[in-house]
């Protein structure tokens, strides 16, 4: 969401549920921890990371590797002399494709004159213009609230780490701090991160080892009005009350010397400046994390070895807002409020795995067996208070009318027992074997445990006589695998049962208090179950000059399992059920190329190409289509279900629109079913989806002598969706309160467009949803790099093994013809939507 601090969204391989990215995400392992949150790592600890996709791979993780997994090894120690490394850099954060909005002329002229003129409507007295906002009309100037609560914000990382050891112990230890500010005012993110992590050879037969990283984070969020207000807000509006007219003044409020609601007559919106204010509004969040691993290898024999690991990882959060008089929730009128939620996560996995290794001539066999219990504790709270008495931010709620107390505790477990088998022959041919049971605590008895399999072969053909004669290929390798995997990680505990919930009442003329029934218990869940046949490639040609690898892949989720909404006079809103299938298959394609290679000169090439196919194969109970929870077989996950527009209905069809219900200017759609009307039940289609037709990425690095530059660029092309941006008030034309996109070819009589509905707005009901479907396509330049190492003569002079300067640009330049701020996400654009550029200037030395 481009917010400081925000974390990633990571999609591997298409979504295999309704409910999104956010709950397709795949495990994450480092350095053993298993669990872990990529966002609390600090990315400059990371030596390599390595995605496993298909179920085969995935296996040895169980149900938890069902979304894939993100397999992370950080910088460790090596022996030798100690070494000492220093990465650091600086830069600035700038708002980056920002839509172009109404000036005050624009929306003065929008508002005051075209709105009446069009729709025939009067201004309601709480939208007339005051005599400040005609006085800025006038003058020519116009205000941006968006420049006033935003700037340029500093984005700083310093990370420092120390290693050596001797041949049979070594350590790594490291230090990082980031802070990156955030450009709306009140926003920013801090990050203090510590690594640390000691392995030794205690015997020929012993080896012990533990990693253990802690990470402390502080953003401050600031108001979720700030933006929102500046967004909206008339730029007629005035922000000083000196600048106010001296009528307009009398009747406005002060706060230090701004004009709480701007010198107009609408009070809805409160000055976004004044909200910005730290004494006005705060909201905090602290996270502390420990995440550690600590494992024991033993050998007793030859070719056999036992490993037993034990992770952790401990997670504490707060959330803290405090909302005070001037804010637009408090009306300038309400003593303050705020609240404090805490958020407490603790969860170990203990593995213990045996593996036999056996070489014998051509054969070479390897056969393991795990053992693993996964246990997870989760306990939250909540308070909120309101008329506080001062400004105490969350920490003294006690002093205000408590309004909210609540807590909860959230346990899980897993077990799982794994069986493994590798077999190769003359290193050319392998087989692996996999079988794994698990078993899950949140689903009901009798359906906890389920058996997966699944197997893998492959053929070096490159080592084949037949191909190494042809001396086409440098390497060449066949692989298919297929596999099942079982996923019960988007289950909430406890909903195979019903849980209650205490209610007050009167009863005889007293108080008392009663409970009801939150939710209906499903018996009934089985495991979901992916089932994933994989077809790879790889390749190698002119001495692996040109490289590739190709995966072909069919994935079908059966007995997905999510909420089901049920019609309200069961007494229920959803239940969590085994709802149906969704297929995912696609290509995948890595092209790697050495196009020169020189002593002075080297430009390689990475390009990578993913098309994923997503299709919903089957809904329960037979139905082909279930409109309420927006799933329709033989179509995308996210599909867009609305009106067909063909435009815009013009005064000359007037009669014809009048049959439909809607009037010149608003939106014009296809009667499906020809029946004269347009509505909900015939009328709305399959108009699209937001998968992407295919993604294609190229990455070029490019080193001369001691120069190096690099440069990623990348595209998603083939996204549909309902843009929140426009059903936004940006999009809304017949809106008189806010400011509006000044780029919209909206209809008036003057202006008969057939691209975007006028001053009437959309017309009836979802008619304005169908009018915001637009093509989410982008064409972006994610990083340049230049840099410059010091050549081993200037090292040796001032006594450093490495030194390299260089400067990047991230995200500095998006082609896109979507409206709004973001091509890449379509959330809350008000709060977390606009997207920026970063520009740095880094050091990386070491001695």
């Amino acid at each position: 969401s481009n917010n400081p601090g925000e974390g990633y969204t990571i999609d591997i391989r298409g979504l295999s549920n309704f409910e999104g990215a956010s709950e397709s995400q795949p495990l994450v392992v480092i350095d053993g921890v298993i669990g872990a949150d990529l966002n609390l790592l600090n990315p400059n600890d990371i030596e390599t990371m390595d995605v496993l996709k298909d179920a085969s791979s995935t296996a040895i993780y169980g149900s938890r590797g069902a979304n894939g997994v993100i397999i992370i090894s950080t910088k460790r120690g090596k022996s030798g002399i100690p070494k000492i490394s220093y990465s650091g850099y600086g830069g600035v954060k700038t708002m980056a494709h920002m839509p172009t909005f109404q000036t005050a002329q624009e929306f003065a002229r929008h508002t005051f004159e075209l709105w009446p003129q069009e729709t025939g409507n009067t201004l309601p007295s709480s939208r007339q213009p005051t005599a400040s906002e005609l006085a800025l009309v006038e003058s020519g100037n116009s205000t941006d609230w968006v420049d006033l609560v935003t700037e340029d914000a500093i984005q700083t990382s310093h990370n420092i780490g120390i290693s050596g050891g001797t041949e049979k112990t070594t350590f790594d230890f490291s230090l990082g701090y980031l802070n990156e500010g955030g450009n709306t005012i009140g926003t920013g993110f801090e990050r203090y991160s510590v690594k640390a992590g000691l392995e030794s050879q205690i015997n020929k037969k012993v080896k012990v080892g533990v990693t253990s990283f802690y990470t402390f984070s502080k953003a401050d969020l600031g108001s979720l009005e700030t933006l929102r207000s500046a967004l909206r807000a008339r730029p007629t509006g005035t922000n000083f009350t000196n600048d106010l007219q001296s009528n307009d003044a009398a009747g406005d409020k002060d706060w230090n010397g701004y004009a709480l609601f701007m010198g107009i007559n609408d009070n809805q919106v409160i000055n976004p400046v004044v909200e910005a204010q730290p004494e006005n509004y705060q909201r905090e969040s602290r996270t502390s994390a420990l995440l550690a691993n600590a494992y024991i290898d033993y050998t007793p024999i030859k070719g056999l070895s036992f490993r037993s690991s034990i992770s952790t990882a401990i997670v504490n959060e707060q959330e803290g807002e405090f909302r005070g008089t001037y804010t637009k929730s408090q009306k300038t009128t309400r003593l303050p409020r705020a609240s404090l939620g805490t958020d407490n996560l603790s969860n170990y996995t203990w593995d213990n795995t045996l593996t036999y290794k056996l070489n014998s001539g051509n054969h070479n066999l390897t056969v393991t067996g795990l053992g693993s219990i996964y246990e997870q504790r989760r306990q939250t709270s909540n308070t909120a208070a309101q008329d506080l008495p001062y400004n105490s931010l969350w920490y003294h709620l006690g002093d205000g009318t408590v309004t909210d107390w609540s807590t909860n505790l959230i346990e899980g477990a897993l077990i799982s027992y794994m069986g493994r088998i590798n077999y190769g022959f003359m290193d050319k041919y392998l087989i692996t074997l996999t079988g794994r049971s698990d078993g899950a605590s949140q689903l009901s008895e009798g359906n906890k445990w389920q058996f997966f399999p699944s197997a893998a072969v492959a053929w070096r053909l490159g080592d084949e006589e037949f191909i190494k004669s042809t001396n086409l290929f440098s390497d060449l390798k066949l692989r298919v695998s297929y596999g099942e995997v079982g996923n019960a990680s988007n289950i909430p505990p406890y909903r195979t049962q019903s849980t209650i919930s205490q209610i007050p009442y009167e009863f005889g003329g007293s108080s008392a208090n009663g409970y009801y029934i939150n939710n209906l218990a499903n018996k009934n869940l089985v495991w979901e179950r992916s089932k994933e046949l994989n077809f790879g490639l790889n390749m190698g040609l002119f001495q692996n000059r040109v490289s590739a690898a190709i995966e072909i892949y069919n994935r079908k989720t059966v007995d997905l399992i999510l909420g089901d909404k049920l019609p309200l006079s069961t007494g229920f809103s959803d239940v969590v059920a085994n709802v149906g299938e969704i297929q995912n298959s696609g290509v995948e394609i890595m092209l790697n190329t050495v196009n020169f290679d020189k002593p002075d000169f080297k430009w390689n090439t990475m390009i990578s190409f993913t098309k994923n196919n997503n299709e919903v194969t089957k809904l329960t109970g037979g139905l082909t289509e279930d409109i309420g929870n927006n799933r329709f077989v033989g179509h995308a996950v996210n599909a867009l279900y609305y009106y067909e527009p063909v435009g815009i209905w013009q005064l000359d069809e007037e009669e014809e629109a009048d049959s439909y219900g809607y009037l010149p200017g608003q939106g014009k759609f296809i009667d499906q079913n020809n029946d004269g009307k347009i509505t909900d039940a015939d009328d709305r289609v399959i108009v699209g989806d937001e998968s992407p037709s295919f993604l294609l990425g190229m990455r070029n690095q490019l080193n001369f002598k001691n120069f190096d530059f690099s440069f990623f660029i990348y595209t998603r092309q083939g996204v549909q969706w309902r843009s929140s941006y426009l059903t936004g008030t940006f999009g809304d034309t017949g809106n008189n309160r806010y400011n509006h996109d000044a780029t919209l070819n909206y209809w008036s009589s003057e202006n008969p467009s057939n691209d975007y509905f006028g001053f009437r707005g959309a017309g009836p009901a979802s008619s304005r949803n169908s009018f915001s479907v637009v093509k989410a396509d982008f064409v972006r330049i994610s990083d340049i790099t230049l840099g410059y190492t010091l050549p081993g003569s200037a090292l040796d002079q001032i006594g450093f093994s490495n030194f390299r300067v260089y400067a990047q640009a991230n995200n500095p330049f998006v082609f896109t013809k979507t409206p709004g701020f973001n091509p890449e996400y379509n959330g809350n654009v008000y709060t977390d939507g606009v997207s920026f550029s970063t520009y740095l200037l880094g050091l990386n030395v070491s001695f």
